[in-house]
């Protein structure tokens, strides 16, 4: 994946044949900050196919997507510096989302988190989250 490069900064492009491609980059980078937003449980190689049916499932797969967006930029999760959880029916899905989320990142390099409750989702999701990594 090839990073488009303007005087504002640098933008990871979905691939072109992906319907993402048309609302916005997987991944912008001003200096040292990578901005990831709206990550959802999706397949980042295939158009819609049917999301992962738990919600631990689905955090798993948002947790993967990340890494696999921030290694096509040579960064990794151990530069993650913040994280947003939006979650659908917080009280119902709330603690399986901290349970699958825990022990992803290194105890002595947790990022600040914030969790969101929201009323719906694209596709359906039940969680999504936006990422905030740093080189420096």
């Amino acid at each position: 994946m090839t990073m488009r490069h303007d005087n504002s900064g640098l933008y990871q492009p979905a691939p072109a044949d992906m319907q993402r491609a048309l609302l916005g980059s997987d991944l912008v980078m001003i200096g040292d900050l990578a901005f990831m937003h709206g990550v959802l449980p999706i397949d980042l190689n295939k158009n819609p196919v049917p999301l992962p049916e738990s919600v631990e499932a689905q955090m798993l797969k948002i947790l993967g997507n990340m890494e696999t967006i921030a290694d096509h930029s040579g960064m990794t999760r151990q530069h993650v510096v913040a994280v947003t959880l939006h979650i659908t029916q917080l009280q119902r899905f709330g603690q399986r989302v901290d349970e699958a989320y825990a022990g992803f990142f290194a105890a002595a390099r947790l990022p600040t988190r914030s969790v969101v409750g929201v009323d719906q989702l694209p596709r359906g999701a039940m969680v999504s989250a936006d990422f905030i990594l740093s080189r420096a």
